[in-house]
C-alpha cells in the first residue's frame, strides 16, 4: 500500500539496473471495496481521453489505462513521480487520493512488470485462472495503441503480457477446476453424463445463482434448458438468455417428471421438493436417473427424497461446495506453476529491454568507426590510383573485417553490460569513443514516433 503520508505521493521513480522504466499506480478487489473502487473507475467510454489527456499532463512517453469492475490501474513509461499520477487521476474521477491512500499501490520497474503479468495471468483475480481479465488487458492495449500512447518499451511488455497470460493457460491447468457453486453443478453433471446434448435440464430459479447456471449450461451444449420460478416474467427474461422454456411453480411436477437434470437455486422456508411432490412427479418412472443439485440456503429438497425409492441423486450446497474447495487447492498447485512462468517471462523482457538499450550506443560507436574507416580508404584509394576495381573491393573488404574484428569485443561487452545494468561502463565506453552523451536519450521501449499523439 502507498500509505497516508502525504510527501510519499512525490516520490520520483528511481532508474532500475534492468533499464524497465514501467511504473504502475492501481487498486483492485483486495485493496479497496467496491464504493472506493467505482469512484476510481474509468467508464468504457472515457478510457481512450483518459490516456490522451495524462499522456498530455504529465511527463511520460507512455499511458495505458486498465479499468475493470475489479481494479483500475494506470500503467506509465516515465520519470514522472507518483504525486502527478495521483492528481491527475483525482481530477479525472471522483476518486479523493488522501482519503482512500491505503486502497492504493504503486509498482516501479520489474515489479510493475510483475505485477501486470500476473494479471494477464489470472493470478490477480478474484477467481485464480479466470479468463475475462486477459481479454480486457488486451482491450486496454488497444486502445493505447489507438490514442498513440503506447510507448515502445509499454508495447514491448504488453506484448509479452499477453504472450504469459496465453501461455499459463495453455501449460497449466489453473482454469479448469470450477470455483463458482453454479459451473461446479454443471461440471459435476457432465461428469455423470459424459455430453448433457439432448438431456432436459431444468433450472428452479431465476437470480444470480440461476443465471450463472443457466449460462454455463448453455456453453455446455444442454439440449433443453427450462427455467421455472415464482414470477413468470422473470423466468421469462433468463429463458430468453439461451433460447429457453419458461414456466411457473404451479408446473413444476410436470417438468420435474421430463428433467434428466434439475438444479435448484431459490430462497424459502421450506422445500420447494417435497417426498410427495417427488412421488407425484416420478410415478410410474421409478427407474429413470435423475440428478438434483440443491444451492438454495435453506435447503429445498427435502432430506431423503434421494432415498425414498426412486434413482435420485441429490448433491446440496455441502457436497458441492467439498468440490469447489478441491477444485481451489488444485488450482493452487497450478498456480504455483503459473509463477514460475511469470518469472521466466520478466527475465526475459529484462534482458530484451536491457539489451536494446545499448542498441543506440553500439550504432553510434560502429558508424563512428565506419566514418573513419572509410574516410582513410577513400585517401589511401586517391594515392593509388594504378588499382583495379577488383584490388580495390578486396581493400574494402579487409578494412571492413578489421573493423569488425576490432568492434567484436566491446559490442559483447556492452551487450552483457546492458542485461547486467552495469551503466557505469557502457557511459565509459562512450567517453573513451568520444560518443554524443545523450544517445541513450532513446532507450529501449522509447515511443515510436509514428504513435505521437504530441
Amino acid at each position: 500500500m502507498i500509505g497516508t503520508r502525504g510527501e510519499r505521493n512525490e516520490i520520483t521513480p528511481s532508474r532500475e539496473d534492468s533499464g524497465v522504466r514501467i511504473q504502475v499506480a492501481g487498486m483492485n478487489h483486495v485493496t479497496a471495496s467496491l464504493a472506493v473502487r467505482e469512484r476510481a473507475a474509468f467508464a468504457p467510454d472515457q478510457v481512450a481521453a483518459a490516456c490522451r489527456a495524462l499522456i498530455s499532463t504529465i511527463p511520460a512517453q507512455g499511458v495505458v489505462i486498465l479499468s475493470t469492475c475489479n481494479r483500475t490501474e494506470v500503467y506509465v513509461d516515465g520519470d514522472c513521480t507518483l504525486g502527478e499520477i495521483l492528481a491527475w487521476w483525482q481530477d479525472w474521477t471522483d476518486f479523493e487520493r488522501t482519503q482512500h491512500a491505503d486502497a492504493l499501490y504503486w509498482h516501479q520497474g520489474e515489479e510493475a512488470v510483475r505485477h501486470l503479468f500476473r494479471v494477464s495471468a489470472g493470478l490477480d483475480s478474484v477467481i485464480m485462472g479466470e479468463t475475462e481479465i486477459l481479454g480486457q488487458v488486451k482491450h486496454a492495449y488497444h486502445i493505447a495503441q489507438a490514442q498513440g500512447t503506447c510507448s515502445g518499451q509499454l508495447h514491448r511488455v504488453l506484448q509479452s503480457a499477453l504472450k504469459v497470460g496465453k501461455r499459463v493457460r495453455t501449460e497449466t491447468g489453473i482454469g479448469q477446476n470450477a470455483l463458482s457453486v453454479g459451473h461446479v453443478a454443471v461440471e459435476l453433471a457432465e461428469r455423470v453424463f459424459g455430453s448433457l446434448h439432448g438431456l432436459t435440464v431444468v433450472v428452479i430459479g431465476a437470480g444470480r445463482t440461476a443465471e450463472i447456471v443457466v449460462r454455463h449450461l448453455h456453453d455446455a451444449g444442454v439440449g433443453r434448458i427450462a427455467v421455472v420460478n415464482r414470477t413468470l416474467a422473470h423466468a421469462v427474461r433468463l429463458a430468453e438468455l439461451v433460447a429457453g422454456s419458461a414456466d411457473t411453480l404451479d408446473r413444476l411436477p410436470e417438468w420435474l417428471a421430463a428433467a434428466d437434470v434439475v438444479v435448484s437455486a431459490v430462497t424459502g422456508e421450506s422445500p420447494l421438493i417435497t417426498h410427495a411432490l417427488a412421488e407425484h412427479a416420478f410415478a410410474g418412472d421409478e427407474h429413470r436417473p435423475r440428478f438434483v443439485f440443491d444451492l438454495s440456503v435453506p435447503r429445498s429438497v427435502a432430506p431423503g427424497v434421494s432415498r425414498a425409492g426412486y434413482e435420485v441423486f441429490v448433491y446440496d450446497l455441502d457436497n458441492i461446495e467439498a468440490v469447489v474447495a478441491q477444485n481451489r487447492r488444485q488450482r493452487a498447485r497450478e498456480g504455483e506453476y503459473a509463477e514460475r512462468i511469470v518469472g521466466e517471462e520478466v527475465e526475459r523482457v529484462k534482458e530484451s529491454l536491457g539489451g536494446l538499450e545499448v542498441g543506440p550506443v553500439i550504432r553510434q560507436l560502429t558508424d563512428r568507426a565506419e566514418a573513419i574507416r572509410a574516410h582513410e580508404m577513400a585517401r589511401a584509394l586517391s594515392k593509388l590510383d594504378h588499382l583495379d576495381a577488383r584490388e580495390r573491393e578486396v581493400l574494402e573488404q579487409a578494412t571492413r573485417l578489421i573493423i569488425k574484428k576490432l568492434l567484436n569485443d566491446p559490442v559483447t561487452s556492452l551487450r552483457r553490460w546492458a542485461k547486467v545494468g552495469d551503466h557505469g561502463r557502457i557511459d565509459m565506453v562512450q567517453e573513451l569513443f568520444a560518443l554524443p552523451a545523450d544517445v541513450q536519450s532513446t532507450p529501449a521501449g522509447s515511443k515510436i514516433p509514428a504513435e505521437s499523439p504530441r
